[in-house]
């Protein structure tokens, strides 16, 4: 069995990264919520994927740049606020687990040291795109499973999962036409070779993933987690 993980939550029934987008993905059957954190200026961990509120809010601005209160100000869609990590992790713990993509800048240690403040290591995995993130995230808490994310599909993704001291890689291949095709038995040798979980995102193709799945996959991500359970 493979990890069917909701991206964003189930982003594609309710707004991305709120506690209405988890609750759907928990009530769809998700075996983790993927989400994504920032620092507010006053050092809270936010969720939110990216760096300024523009795009997924009725607000404005860089979270770097404001507080947490004004931040709560803003609408992230169907009247939810945006949440701050420990919001989420009080939706889901106990629930389902929780796959954490670092974004923003000094996210690290506040991250690990909240996961282990509520004794989830067991249902977390922490991932990012900056390799450094992931290495430092790994010497911090050697227990907690970490992913490294990769969009270039001719990256040398051992070396960086390396670098990264990661233990699982993502393959972040949404923009090829058909990324079952890339998931070869090589690549999957390879992986296994060193000792790397294999991860993709997100499909949402139920064609796609009764491809995917015929591949020893660690897990998937969807906007439609529904459909990771029913394919």
């Amino acid at each position: 069995m493979y990890l069917k993980i909701a991206h964003r939550g189930a982003s594609g029934y309710e707004p991305e990264n709120t506690i209405r987008a988890f609750e759907k993905a928990i009530e769809l059957g998700a075996d983790m919520v993927e989400l994504d954190v920032h620092l507010s200026r006053d050092g809270r961990l936010i969720v939110m994927h990216d760096a300024s509120v523009d795009k997924t809010t009725n607000g404005s601005g860089y979270i770097k740049d404001l507080t947490l209160q004004e931040l709560k100000m803003f609408d992230a869609g169907k009247g939810e606020q945006i949440p701050i990590l420990q919001e989420a992790i009080d939706c889901v713990k106990g629930r389902c687990g929780l796959y954490i993509e670092l974004k923003g800048e000094y996210t690290e240690q506040p991250v690990v040291e909240l996961v282990r403040g509520n004794a989830v290591q067991d249902s977390v995995i922490i991932a990012s795109f900056h390799h450094n993130k992931v290495r430092k995230v790994k010497e911090l808490a050697p227990e907690l499973i970490t992913s490294v994310l990769v969009s270039d599909k001719d990256a040398d993704w051992v070396a960086i999962a390396k670098e990264a001291k990661a233990d699982c890689i993502h393959f972040c291949w949404e923009s090829y036409p058909s990324s079952h095709t890339l998931l070869t038995e090589e690549v999957m040798n390879q992986a296994l070779a060193n000792g790397l979980k294999v991860i993709i995102w997100h499909e949402e193709r139920p064609e796609e993933i009764r491809e995917i799945i015929k591949r020893d996959i660690y897990g998937i991500c969807s906007n439609l987690p529904d459909l990771l359970v029913s394919t």
